[in-house]
């Protein structure tokens, strides 16, 4: 659901004649999450099964009989109900649990005035006031910006803040980390997009399981011939006790009765079953110990019958951190003045966690005199800034891709002379081996008015370098990455840091 710009009043947000509209036609934020899955379901599910069924009837017919120290078997499918309704309880209380938006409260324009209201009273069409250190309460389209950067890692786990300009969408659920602004709300309560996502993961699906899918059809089958050869089992007893009548008249039959129900258990595979729960149970427990959650004990079985996994990069493989790889120069002759450049990227106030790892390698030694500047983006992926003095001209440091179209994608080749053909080739190059990779460029031209308002690139660009960057890879990524080779199973890293980087693995099955 959506609302227009014309609902909004100018900058003072929605009157409280439109809150209360509103709220009477249920626009609120107000919502109240599901559960992943009710007590009854999973009690049903553990409890009605066609194992538990013909041990049942044969338990509370020896009960009957009077005869308990037989119907011990009995205890088997209270060990498989028992093991399964305690592990799917557990992970029901994980994901009951599992919420997205914490924020006690949200800062609205209402009537002119900054109000701080309940994340539940949030209406669509609210204008949120946004600072560093928000939680984002429902999904809205930036109004007006200030540098600001979010935090959406928990959403879609990339740790690099992104940049939000205006007509920009901000997700509920996010962090505002940098800057400031307003947002207009668009989607509020289970529509939002961090409402979406904690109810997509708590919905529960069975999970396909080619052991319990076997078992069941050996029960099928013990079902279909247990009746007649029940039939045929209790007349050999009453006949072995002197016939059906005075085995009756005799109180012997009891003992038929009994005799008929043991061969009648006998063909139920118990151990298997039983065991099989267990075997579930075990993985289970261990899997909960190293952090994973598991909804249904088969599903222990699916990790067995993986062929490929599918990875991100930072956080996983990686531990997030950028640090300084090298320099790779593309002019013999660069421009005076290149490396004060790459010290004031790292020195500024608002460097990035990529821009800033250029402190170490390239301390600042004298000021620079900046003429112009265009922030960085994260959607364009470039700053640049325009200084006098020793560095004059316009400076750009940004991904290849951007700065120069086409450069490391394989486009065909500039003049002979011209260096951007090294730069594709070198491009492609080092982005081939998972490093992130920055084009260092220059003009001699200085940026215009109307090019830092457009935020345009100056025209005249030459690279002078390329910059690359690595991650921390994790101590025991390439032990991880071993194993899954070992056990057959192939792996893909997806990355978004350059639209040519997909890493994947030789699996030995091929």
């Amino acid at each position: 659901m959506t609302v227009s710009t014309d609902d909004v009043t100018g900058a003072t947000g929605l009157s409280t004649t439109q809150v209360a509209e509103r709220v009477a036609n249920g626009q609120t934020n107000a919502y109240a999450p599901p559960t992943s899955r009710s007590v009854g379901s999973i009690v049903r599910a553990n409890v009605v099964t066609l194992f538990n069924g013909i041990i049942g009837v044969c338990f509370i017919a020896l009960l009957v009989l009077g005869r308990w120290p037989d119907a011990l078997f009995g205890l088997s499918a209270l060990a498989n109900t028992i093991i399964g309704s305690v592990q799917e309880f557990r992970a029901k209380r994980a994901l009951d649990r599992l919420a997205l938006l914490y924020a006690p409260l949200a800062r609205v324009l209402r009537d002119g005035q900054q109000q701080d209201i309940a994340v539940a009273e949030v209406v669509l069409g609210d204008l949120l006031v946004l600072r560093a250190g928000d939680q984002i309460p429902a999904d809205a389209t930036v109004v007006a910006a200030v540098r600001l950067q979010v935090d959406e890692s928990m959403l879609t786990g990339e740790s690099d803040p992104a940049d939000k300009e205006r007509r920009s969408e901000v997700l509920s659920g996010s962090i505002v980390v940098g800057g400031e602004g307003t947002a207009e709300v668009i989607r509020v309560g289970a529509n939002s997009f961090a409402n979406r996502l904690s109810s997509e993961a708590k919905k529960f699906s069975l999970v396909a399981s080619e052991l319990r899918n076997s078992i069941n059809r050996i029960l099928g089958w013990v079902t279909w011939i247990v009746g007649p050869i029940a039939i045929l089992v209790a007349n050999a007893q009453m006949q072995a006790l002197g016939g059906w009548g005075p085995a009756i008249a005799s109180g012997a039959w009891r003992d038929g009765a009994v005799g008929t129900i043991a061969a009648v258990v006998a063909m139920i595979p118990l151990g298997l079953v039983l065991m099989t729960s267990i075997a579930f149970a075990v993985g289970a427990v261990r899997l909960s110990q190293r952090q994973v959650l598991v909804q249904e004990l088969p599903a222990v079985e699916g990790l067995a019958r993986i062929d490929i996994i599918c990875l991100d990069k930072t956080g996983t493989l990686t531990q997030g951190n950028i640090v300084f790889d090298a320099v790779h120069p593309l002019l013999v002759e660069p421009p005076q003045g290149w490396e004060n450049v790459l010290a004031w990227y790292g020195d500024e106030p608002d460097a990035n966690s990529t821009a800033r790892c250029l402190q170490a390698p390239f301390p600042v030694d004298e000021p620079l005199a900046v003429a112009g500047r265009i922030p960085f983006s994260s959607m364009r992926k470039w700053s640049a800034v325009a200084f006098d003095g020793a560095s004059v001209g316009t400076w750009v440091l940004g991904g290849p891709e951007m700065v120069f179209a086409g450069a490391g994608a394989g486009s065909g080749p500039g003049p002979a002379s011209d260096p951007r053909d090294e730069l594709r080739s070198q491009a492609r190059e080092l982005s081939s081996t998972g490093r992130r990779t920055l084009v260092l460029a220059h003009t001699p031209l200085t940026l215009t008015e109307q090019q830092i308002v457009t935020e345009d690139l100056p025209a005249g660009l030459s690279p002078v370098a390329l910059l690359t960057f690595r991650e921390s890879v994790r101590p025991d990524a390439r032990e991880t990455l071993d194993y899954f080779a070992e056990q057959g199973v192939g792996v893909r890293v997806i990355s978004g840091d350059n639209p040519c980087l997909l890493y994947t693995s030789p699996s030995p099955r091929d």
